[in-house]
């Protein structure tokens, strides 16, 4: 077996020679290939043309095969010394004179891979496995190729093919649990995790991710979802033990490695379940900024505060619109100076005019620690996390003390139990009372709904409702929630409203990849059976739209329906903008109440419940009542306004971070 050797977490092969024996026409494997491939021609580039000119290729004479090695050996060479260039190069060269050359092929499509060049990636990794399907370093860089865009399905079966040659591959099970993860299959992601640790005792992120994945994604049932927070909090324990007990000297490398995402879509207080989560994070990122030589914080001298936003989502999300536009927008320069750490790797124009509005915008910057160094030596007075828990970078950069104050808010809404945030921005009308005892952090409530919203204006684009298998008398019912959102105890609710409906269709969304909303329609469909009530009749998942098209279903639509315990801000103001009738649930958390708070501000409390009986009565009443539905939508149209461009929300988080600050 060729020595297997690895830059950036990437397995590669390097050889000293390589098999004339192997015998593969550039015309039949580059066919075969590409008949079979569906790509996106806006993506990847002209490979299209390595189609038309293949039958120029020939089997490489003796002499090219010797040059293709030594063009491979010295490509190897560079790449170890850190040369990319040069070895992209070289690699080039040798699939040039020896196209069915499946190392080089290999090589290069990981080097394009790390560069993110995943087209070409995706290109030269297949070609490698086409001439050698048993290339275990090619089976695993396309895996990792497909969780970088989340295909997880695809990541799975290529990491199963590398496994059954060879199981004891620590990095191949644990990945292989990553996207059994992403699939939704929690017991599968901890067999492969359980067998990482097997492999090799001391893969921290193995040990962290199989405590995560006790938390499923879309559980199937009550029990399963009710005992979770229980299991993660006691397998959590024992993690903890194991880290004071072991001292590993790399423990910090678990965190963020996965997160507890779900747990904030089980609606139970887990404040002190992700206080010993934060504990954690923060005592191995301590050690590590410890041995790294982190200075501590000091306080500006300069007339102005200088804030720091740190986030991946400075362009148009959820986030951004809600909260932090609003924040760079009008946080007053005379009194701060604002610092944009975007990292995350999309980049629109909303992102162009972030950057036009700060002090300094930041980008691009690579690994963690990169951002940890640039921040620490930025020197902000404060820092603000919107997130905190959507992704690795920001759970590892808040885990540390970078500045003096240290903030979080409702991009993740609920508390991330770090002891490094010291401050969490919430909002009045959304928190319940005795809201303080849900947060490890000190609350700072903005008025009223503690944002300063802009409608999106997106142009409606009517859909043909017809290509769904909706009729014209169907009235249409959207539920717009991602699938994680939909609880098993909630399913009763949704044959409810199909009964009491009739003719109606129950609109939800498919995920990019399907396999979570795949989970959440066999439960939901076995909730309709039980009932005896016709699922197909009743109910429609469809694929995700553009924002165009949401746009005019919502015209289209009765009603929008607003998802049960964990409510989605962002669509609910969609379908205000839309003049859409929203039927809200008040939920025990902040977390579940966002469009019960937006339609309280509008004056229309008659249509939020206060418990599932009720939130069935109102989805009925405004289904079956045009009139009401009518005087519904023309008082949002009246109204609405009050939900937009509020400056003075902005004005008292600027008061805030002057008192906190001080």
């Amino acid at each position: 077996m060729l020595p297997r050797w690895r830059i950036g977490g990437i397995q590669r092969y390097r050889q000293s020679s390589i098999r004339t024996t192997l015998k593969v026409t550039m015309l039949y494997f580059l066919k075969s290939l590409f008949g079979s491939r569906k790509t996106d021609s806006t993506k990847v580039q002209n490979y299209d043309q390595g189609i038309s000119d293949c039958d120029q290729f020939a089997i490489p004479s003796a002499l090219e095969l010797a040059d293709a090695n030594m063009h491979f050996e010295e490509g190897n060479r560079q790449l170890a010394e850190g040369q990319l260039a040069a070895a992209e190069h070289h690699f080039r060269s040798a699939i040039a004179m020896h196209p069915g050359f499946a190392e080089a092929q290999c090589n290069l499509g990981s080097l394009l891979k790390d560069r993110g060049d995943l087209p070409a990636a995706e290109h030269h990794l297949k070609i490698s496995l086409h001439v050698n399907p048993q290339l275990a370093p090619a089976l695993f860089n396309l895996a990792m190729l497909y969780v970088d865009v989340r295909r997880w399905g695809d990541a799975a079966d290529l990491l199963r093919r590398t496994l059954a040659q060879n199981k004891w591959q620590a990095d191949a099970q644990y990945w292989l649990g990553n996207a059994e993860s992403g699939l939704g299959n929690g017991v599968a992601a901890q067999k492969a995790y359980g067998a990482a640790v097997q492999i090799n005792p001391q893969y921290v992120q193995a040990r962290w991710a199989w405590v995560m994945a006790t938390i499923p994604a879309v559980p199937e049932t009550t029990d399963e979802q009710t005992l979770a927070p229980q299991q993660f909090q006691t397998e959590l324990g024992k993690l903890k033990r194991w880290f004071e007990v072991n001292k590993a000297a790399k423990g910090y490398q678990a965190v963020g490695a996965t997160q507890p995402f779900f747990l904030a879509y089980i609606e139970q207080n887990h404040r002190v379940a992700l206080s010993d989560y934060g504990s954690l994070c923060a005592s191995l990122m301590g050690k590590w900024s410890s041995q790294n030589g982190v200075p501590p914080p000091v306080k500006n001298s300069e007339k102005r505060l200088r804030i720091g936003i740190v986030s991946a989502h400075i362009h148009s999300h959820s986030v951004w619109h809600p909260l932090v536009k609003g924040w760079v927008a009008h946080l007053d320069p005379k009194l701060f100076e604002l610092h944009l750490f975007h990292t995350g790797s999309t980049f629109d124009s909303e992102t162009k005019w972030a950057s036009r509005h700060a002090a300094t915008y930041h980008h691009s910057r690579g690994a963690w620690t990169d951002w940890a160094k640039l921040i620490s030596d930025s020197k902000v007075d404060a820092l603000i996390y919107p997130e905190i828990g959507m992704d690795s970078t920001t759970v590892r950069l808040s885990s540390l003390r970078l500045a003096r104050v240290q903030l979080a808010s409702w991009g993740h809404p609920i508390t991330t139990g770090l002891p490094t945030m010291d401050y969490f921005i919430t909002s009045q009308a959304m928190e319940p009372v005795g809201c303080q005892e849900h947060y490890s952090e000190k609350l700072l409530q903005l008025p009223r709904l503690g944002s300063c919203y802009q409608p999106l204006g997106t142009k409606p684009e009517r859909p043909d409702v017809a290509q769904w298998g909706i009729r014209a008398e169907d009235r249409i019912l959207l539920c717009a929630g991602t699938p994680f959102k939909y609880r098993p105890e909630h399913d009763s609710v949704w044959v409810a409203i199909a009964q009491q409906c009739h003719p109606c269709k129950l609109i939800f969304f498919k995920d990019t990849q399907g396999e979570l909303s795949g989970h959440f329609e066999q439960r939901l469909r076995k909730a309709f059976v039980n009932a005896s009530v016709d699922f197909g009749d009743s109910v429609r998942f469809i694929p995700w739209q553009t924002p165009a098209v949401f746009f005019g279903l919502l015209d289209l639509a009765t009603v929008y329906l607003d998802s049960l315990g964990f409510s989605g801000f962002n669509t609910a103001m969609k379908a205000i903008e839309r003049n859409t009738p929203v039927v809200a649930y008040e939920g025990q958390f902040m977390r579940g109440r966002f469009a019960s708070a937006i339609l309280q501000r509008l004056g229309l409390i008659e249509m939020v419940a206060t418990s599932l009986d009720q939130f069935i009565q109102i989805t009925v009443r405004i289904v079956q009542d045009e009139s009401h539905r009518r005087s519904i939508k023309r008082r949002i149209k009246t109204n609405k306004e009050l939900l937009y461009s509020d400056i003075e929300t902005i004005h008292q988080l600027g008061r805030h971070l002057v008192q906190v600050c001080s």
